[in-house]
């Protein structure tokens, strides 16, 4: 009886030991998780900025910028910066969208494709946060907040 008590309570203990390290596991995970989101926000972001500087014309103004994700049939995610452009001054200047996807290291579409993924991608972060004042500042020479 007392090797069964013995067994019975290092199995118990083996439960816990395991329950707790899957426990830390999934908190450290989930950091982990959170930084490689913000890493991959501000890389892309950065990306997004140096594109529309490279091929102009500047960009005037960004609204509704945020990270969004798609996942292929296997549950792979591939992250997303989307959101709306307006390119020329003056109230005739048109909004297009924008999609500025992690690849290697990244692309850039405008237009028709962007609108189109965009569209079937999700949110990472369902509060809204709205990027377009990070993406505004990274252009060189610009230290305005982004225009409506």
């Amino acid at each position: 009886m007392f090797k069964g008590l013995k067994m019975l309570s290092s199995l118990t203990l083996r439960a816990l030991a395991l329950a707790l390290l899957l426990s830390t596991a999934a908190g450290t995970g989930a950091h982990e998780s959170s930084a490689y989101v913000q890493d991959l926000q501000d890389s892309l972001v950065a990306f997004s900025a140096s594109d529309f500087e490279a091929h102009g014309p500047r960009p005037d103004s960004f609204r509704n910028v945020d990270l969004r994700y798609r996942e292929n049939d296997h549950g792979a995610r591939s992250y997303m910066l989307c959101g709306q452009v307006r390119m020329g001054a003056g109230a005739k200047a048109d909004w297009a969208d924008f999609a500025t996807i992690k690849t290697d290291p990244y692309e850039q579409w405008v237009g028709g494709s962007a609108t189109d993924m965009c569209a079937r991608a999700v949110p990472v972060s369902p509060s809204g946060n709205d990027l377009s004042r990070e993406l505004q500042m990274k252009l060189p020479g610009n230290s305005s907040a982004s225009k409506s």
